[in-house]
């Protein structure tokens, strides 16, 4: 349990909030980053719910459980390494470029 806690404070538990305050545009941040928080609580909520029963020994085992977990952690790992693109060094403005799609509508910068 230890090491579990140690190394998910280095990568995960903090990794998730800094993300997310750079990938939204200023305009959406607010909203997108809310509903991000309350999607990643009802993850929570989800894993804790649901861990009693995965882990007992009619379902999965305890030791089914966590592998079940760690596979659906893996697999997020894999769509995030290959999706997440590189913003070390990247202001604010130029991440929110990264993301922005051909489609979408450009805030005009003098609305007068």
């Amino acid at each position: 349990m230890f090491l579990y806690l140690f190394f998910f404070g280095l990568g995960m538990g903090g990794l998730p909030w800094t993300i997310n305050s750079e990938i939204y545009p200023l305009q959406h941040r607010s909203i997108a980053v809310s509903i991000s928080t309350a999607t990643n609580w009802l993850s929570n909520i989800f894993v804790s719910a649901t861990f009693l029963t995965i882990s007992s020994p009619a379902v999965l085992t305890i030791y089914g459980a966590f592998w079940l977990y760690g596979l659906i952690a893996f697999a997020g790992f894999i769509f995030v390494w290959r999706s997440l693109p590189e913003t070390k060094g990247l202001s604010l403005e130029e991440i929110e470029d990264l993301f922005r799609r051909d489609t979408d509508s450009h805030p005009n910068p003098n609305p007068n």
